[in-house]
Order: C-alpha cells, then structure tokens, then sequence
C-alpha cells in the first residue's frame, strides 16, 4: 500500500492573517498615540495651574510685606499710590491690575505678556468674615482676592484676611 502525503505549499500567511495583524497592530499604535497626547495636555495644564499659583503667591508676598493701611492715615480706605513701587499699604492694592504681572519684587515679568494679576481688597466684618462692608468704612480686617487670568480666562483665585495689629 502506498501512503501519499500531501505536503502543503503554503508558506507564510494568508491574506486574512495579515489583515488581523494589520488591524491589532494599528490599533495598538492609536492607544500609544491617544496616551501621549492625553498626557502632553495634563502637562500643558500643570505648567498653566502651576504658574497661576505662582502668581498668586508673588501677589501674596507682595502684600504680607506691607502693613494694613497707610501710616499717615487712619484705618481708611485712602487715596491709591501714584505707582506700585510707591504702594505702602495693603489698602493701596484695592482694584488693582497688572499685565504682566508682578514679581515679588514689583517688578514686572516680561515673559508672561498674556497673564494678569488683579487684586480685591474688601472690607469685611471681624466677627462675621463672609459679610462685605462698605470699603469707605472704617476697618480693621479686609479680605484680599488675586484673580489670576491667562488671555483673559480665569486660571486661579486664591483670598485670605489681614487684620489691622491693635485694631481699634
């Protein structure tokens, strides 16, 4: 008896093989794609928030190194300073804005054209801290709020109080 074995001819894969793998392997490549483009806009955002605080925290500093209202006047809201560098209290800031923003030092950061530091400073009640007062009137504790804005869009807001030492 003679056994005939049929040996195949086939080498390689057929044409449906191939497009499987074609379709596996594309697909792997647009996850790997999607993955680095969602992570380049977490960081784009991070670098934004974290320049908005840190914006915040110069307008912050800027103010903690000034006393509560002038030394001339009493606990008033005065006149406003000719220029920030002649700003001597905190009271001075109301409604201010700069574009660029400052630095620590007054001064202004060139780099940061499209950013704007403006600043609030709102009379407020001692004994009952959200109630706005009149910012004529006379105070012994003001909240202070920077709004940071990247091209006009609110990035950051960041409040805190200043008491008036030996208010009274």
């Amino acid at each position: 008896m003679r056994i005939i074995t049929v040996q195949s001819r086939r080498k390689g894969f057929t044409l449906i093989e191939a497009a499987w793998v074609t379709v596996i392997v594309g697909i792997g490549a647009v996850a790997m794609l999607e993955l680095l483009a969602a992570g380049t806009v977490v960081n784009a955002n991070g670098n934004q928030m974290t320049t908005a605080v840190n914006l915040a925290n110069n307008m912050r500093e800027i103010a903690l190194g000034l006393p509560f209202n002038d030394p001339e006047q009493p606990v008033t809201w005065a006149t406003k300073e000719a220029s920030v560098a002649s700003y001597d209290d905190v009271l001075d800031l109301d409604g201010t804005s700069f574009s660029p923003p400052l630095d620590v030092r007054r001064q202004p950061i060139a780099d940061l054209t499209s950013w704007k530091q403006t600043v609030t400073v709102q009379s407020v009640a001692p004994d009952a801290v959200p109630s706005v007062r009149p910012n004529n009137a006379t105070t012994a504790t003001a909240r202070v709020t920077v709004k940071i804005l990247q091209n006009n869009k609110q990035v950051h807001e960041m409040s805190w109080l200043v008491v008036a030492p030996n208010p009274g």
